[in-house]
């Protein structure tokens, strides 16, 4: 008998959903990372950028709240983003209420991103029927609402 086959977690593998979202995860974010690359952005870094283009002026915590992050995470996309000329801060803003928004550089790139993001995105979903589609969505709800439920474990 194999060691993984006496170690209960990793015996159930297949049904961990950890695992398995794990594993989708990466499949997604590898086919956007490589349909990003000949743009300099990351796949975890481009719904960031969306979300400035859509709320701006943004504060962090605005960000983190429409893309369910943790504003540490997004604070340190946002200077990254800065750095590359992408977004700007306002410097009349500081701490928690600082606000950003988008360069005319990081509107080109959007601009630019748009047909390949919708090309990764149609390629996806084109590998689910409409049926699968819905409940992907369906499940994707119904785990944020088991996730925002307090099990006290």
């Amino acid at each position: 008998m194999t060691q993984a086959a006496t170690n209960p977690i990793e015996a159930k593998g297949p049904d961990c959903i950890n695992l398995q979202m794990l594993r989708a995860s990466h499949y997604i974010m590898k086919a956007f990372d490589e349909a990003y690359r000949p743009f300099g952005i990351r796949s975890t870094q481009m719904p960031v950028l969306g979300a400035v283009s859509r709320l701006q002026p943004v504060t962090i915590r605005q960000v983190a709240d429409e893309l369910v992050s943790e504003r540490s995470v997004i604070s340190r996309r946002l200077q990254v983003m800065v750095k590359n000329g992408w977004v700007k801060e306002d410097a009349s803003t500081t701490g928690k209420e600082k606000t950003f928004t988008l360069t005319k550089r990081g509107q080109a790139l959007v601009d630019r991103i748009q047909p390949a993001k919708a090309a990764v995105q149609q390629r996806l979903l084109a590998a689910l029927n409409p049926a699968e589609h819905q409940l992907l969505l369906s499940l994707c709800s119904k785990f944020k609402t088991a996730a925002e439920t307090d099990t006290n474990v």
